[in-house]
């Protein structure tokens, strides 16, 4: 029955295995939905060397009648323009300053959007906050609020709303002109403030906020699209492409587009397929490796290994901050040698423990007693020297590093903790066969038969075997250790 019941155990551990690498790499439709599901490694975020990307140089100039230091200007523009570029198509971002007046931002995306947003971005258009509508009778209102006073843009789904919009994050001074506004508009009958997008005018109206939705204490603020208006908000393309023209028009300078660039992938346009090809070689060296060294018992490893290429590829893609890049691949192929090596060694202290006489399930016990330090001591030692790559190493390794971190937290608990359960399994099925395990003993070793006696030994390199033996129980319990050979 017991038999039975782990066969069973692991026929569901294998189709959950098999559902695993099909949500890893199998994009699919959502039945009765509009939804794509795209898999965990297609969803992971990557770098500009692994799916290439697109780069725009545009040129500075300060606003007409501004007075101000270009300079400065520049440097100030640079964090509201990495703000609505960092999102999720644009997962690699840099932005810099160039020269006296240039700014060169390069990003990993489809060159198609690129090209848009660089479009919107030059033809910035500013915000303009009211407390009245701009109509026949009144034509210029008082503006309360610009967009000078906008730190920074998001395009975002509002759920309370169940609406797509803008987020806009305002500054300190921002925020207090914004609570003085609602003030202002309270008074008034309509009790709404109106934004204006582009020049004022009736046609240009963007938004209307009621004032009894708007928290005065937080410095955030949520735009939709007003129906009286000539702007469109109902879809995330709408919106993203009106974030570009807000960011375009809250910087401190105008952008002229000079020129815009494609990048390719480091190895041409089929690095991804080559990497590809590479780390299945890898993955399918290592489970040969442990079957043929191990039988059985590494069939059970490569299932367990299954399990941490799967977990891997989704902590990968759903940790929104990690942008995997040429380095990070290199991090996780030694991650998972890692984990490889961290399964290796809990076997071979379970041959070692057998090659002393001890029976199978107690050489399993021992094997994971006797490596627990050994992993947990290389797996710390690892992490440590990663969060220090990670802090102070340049840009291009912190994949690296990134990946070593997490391939480790999860090779503890796969060689650990998994891998123990499903050799506990697996002994249910077999715990008397030795060679379908790759387990071998001299001859003349006695088998230990009493569980109460804890065997503590090593083979030493002419292939003799040293034995100390610690009895838990009186000395009458031992088994006679005199008839070890050392051939």
């Amino acid at each position: 029955m017991l038999k039975k019941n782990a066969i069973v155990k692991f026929v569901f551990l294998t189709i959950l295995a098999v559902l695993g690498i099909l949500l890893c790499v199998c994009p699919f439709g959502v039945p009765y939905t509009s939804n794509h599901y795209n898999g965990f490694i297609n969803a992971i975020n990557k770098g500009v060397d692994l799916d290439g990307g697109v780069s725009a140089i545009y040129n500075c100039t300060l606003p007409e009648g501004s007075d101000g230091n270009l300079t400065e200007a520049i440097d100030n523009s640079l964090s509201k323009i990495e703000n609505i570029f960092a999102q999720e198509r644009f997962s690699q971002l840099y932005v810099e300053r160039q020269g006296g007046n240039k700014v060169y931002i390069l990003a990993s995306s489809d060159a198609y959007e690129m090209n848009k947003a660089f479009s919107y971005m030059e033809n910035g258009k500013k915000l303009s906050f009211t407390s009245t509508q701009i109509s026949d009778t009144v034509t210029n209102p008082n503006v309360y609020l610009t967009s000078s006073d906008i730190k920074s843009v998001k395009a975002d789904y509002d759920y309370d709303a169940s609406s797509y919009g803008v987020r806009l994050e305002l500054t300190k001074e921002g925020s207090t002109k914004l609570e003085n506004l609602k003030k202002i508009a309270d008074s008034t009958t309509n009790k709404t403030i109106y934004v204006y997008l582009g020049e004022l005018e009736s046609k240009n109206l963007f938004s209307e906020i009621e004032t009894s939705s708007i928290n005065t204490k937080n410095n955030k603020i949520f735009l939709t699209a007003s129906t009286n208006g000539n702007y469109t908000s109902s879809t995330a393309e709408d919106v993203r492409e009106i974030a570009y023209s807000i960011t375009g028009g809250i910087i401190d300078v105008d952008l002229n587009l000079i020129e815009v660039s494609r990048i390719s992938p480091v190895f041409g346009k089929n690095t991804q397929l080559y990497i590809g090809i590479c780390l299945l070689i890898v993955i399918a060296l290592a489970f040969i490796l442990l079957c043929v060294r191990y039988g059985e018992l590494g069939l059970v490893g490569s299932l367990a290994l299954i399990f941490y290429l799967v977990l891997f590829a989704f902590f990968m893609q759903s940790i929104p901050f990690i942008t995997l890049t040429l380095s990070g691949v290199v991090g996780s192929v030694v991650s998972f040698l890692l984990a490889v090596g961290a399964i290796m060694i809990i076997f071979e202290k379970m041959r070692d423990e057998y090659k002393l006489g001890k029976k199978i399930h107690l050489s399993c016990k021992g094997g994971f007693k006797r490596s627990l330090w050994t992993i947990l001591d290389l797996n710390a030692i690892l992490i440590l020297a990663s969060i220090f790559i990670w802090v102070l190493a340049p840009s291009s390794l912190k994949c690296f590093a990134i990946t070593i971190i997490l391939g480790s937290l999860i090779s503890i608990f796969i060689s650990l903790a998994l891998l123990r359960w499903f050799v506990n399994i697996y002994l249910e099925i077999n715990s008397s066969k030795p060679k379908r395990i790759g387990f071998y003993r001299d001859k003349n070793v006695l088998e230990i038969k009493d569980e109460n006696v804890e065997i503590v030994g090593e083979v030493s390199e002419n292939g003799d075997t040293i034995i100390e033996e610690n009895a838990i129980n009186s000395e009458e319990n031992l088994p006679n250790l005199e008839e070890v050979s050392n051939d």
